[in-house]
């Protein structure tokens, strides 16, 4: 019997769904059945004391995208552990991207607060508009998100290129050119739309700065749907503030509220882009927490996780804890 840990607090529907559709040489225990000697942990932040219940784990699965920073501190020291994680909400993030993109490209925001106000000045003001068709976008991160967004813009008749980790030289998907970072600056000056989305890593932090934001033109749009410190905050707000790019769309921030006490109330810049109307602002949701049909996505994805381990078979997703993703 192959014993499974599921840290956390979660739905008793999720939980019986898992247990309904799990080999049967699986064994699922939650936090309140003190189990021991597991062999494969479900949690995104466990701590030593949690790893140190068990002397035989095999197998850390983060249940969501990315890999927190403490986890891949805790994970270094525990080699022998593989980490895994499930991408159950390509779908959301994708969404909210092309929403966005949307969004900022035709200045929705300002529009919107001004009909509202029985104001039509909109209308007559769209010489800063962007068109999608036929408009020339870079995806940084051509992975299970950007690849959804990619395909989108193409059936919308926008030139799509990719950067992946990937690629040593240039490389397709589906008809879309992909190329490796090394290749971004030369890209970035032949981009109108830069779709951001790509994992925060030590590597990747900060990767979009004052010198990449130069090289679009002055009406060249910019989402970002990865993790806020992928962009340097006062190079974006300055760009913004000057018309030095046209136009953002951003659904992940620099700072985030410490609790619930806070969530009313928490700058989520120290720069003020809310003054800014060349900006669409999100308060992360393109992960649709608590969204009924996403929380089913995730067990779908986590028993289909389980069950290849079950059939000894590879698992899909391995985190490179030195890479980031």
């Amino acid at each position: 019997m192959i014993k499974v840990l599921f840290q956390g607090h979660w739905d008793r529907k999720g939980i019986d769904y898992l247990r309904d559709k799990l080999d049967p040489s699986l064994q699922l225990f939650t936090e309140e059945d003190s189990v021991d000697d597991f062999e494969i942990l479900i949690s995104g932040r466990p701590d030593e004391a949690l790893l140190s219940r068990s002397s035989g784990i095999k197998v850390l699965i983060i249940p969501w995208a990315g890999l927190p920073e403490s986890t891949a501190v805790l994970l270094k020291k525990h080699p022998a552990i593989h980490v895994h994680n499930i991408h159950h909400n390509a779908a959301s993030a994708s969404e909210m991207a092309i929403a966005l993109m949307m969004a900022a490209a035709r200045l929705l925001v300002p529009a919107d607060r001004s009909l509202r106000n029985n104001d039509w000045t909109w209308r007559y003001n769209q010489d800063r508009a962007v068109l999608i068709e036929r408009s020339r976008i870079l995806i940084l991160g051509y992975g299970h998100v950007g690849s959804r967004v990619g395909a989108v813009c193409r059936t919308m008749g926008a030139d799509v290129t990719g950067i992946q980790r990937k690629p040593s030289g240039p490389a397709s998907e589906e008809g879309v050119p992909l190329y490796s970072i090394d290749r971004l600056h030369e890209l970035l000056e032949k981009t109108d739309i830069l779709i951001v989305a790509l994992p925060l890593t030590p590597d990747t932090r900060g990767i979009i700065g004052d010198r990449e934001l130069d090289l679009l033109h002055d009406r060249s749009i910019v989402v970002n749907i990865g993790r806020g410190h992928l962009i340097d905050e006062e190079s974006l707000y300055h760009h913004l503030r000057n018309n030095l790019i046209g136009a953002a769309g951003i659904d992940v921030w620099y700072e985030y509220p410490s609790g619930k006490e806070t969530v009313s109330d928490t700058p989520p810049s120290s720069c003020p882009f809310g003054t800014l109307d060349n900006i669409v602002m999100s308060p992360h949701m393109g992960g649709a927490f608590n969204l009924e049909e996403l929380e089913r996505q995730r067990m779908v994805h986590l028993v289909q996780l389980l069950n290849l381990y079950a059939a000894g078979e590879p698992l899909p997703d391995r985190i490179d804890l030195y890479q980031g993703y």
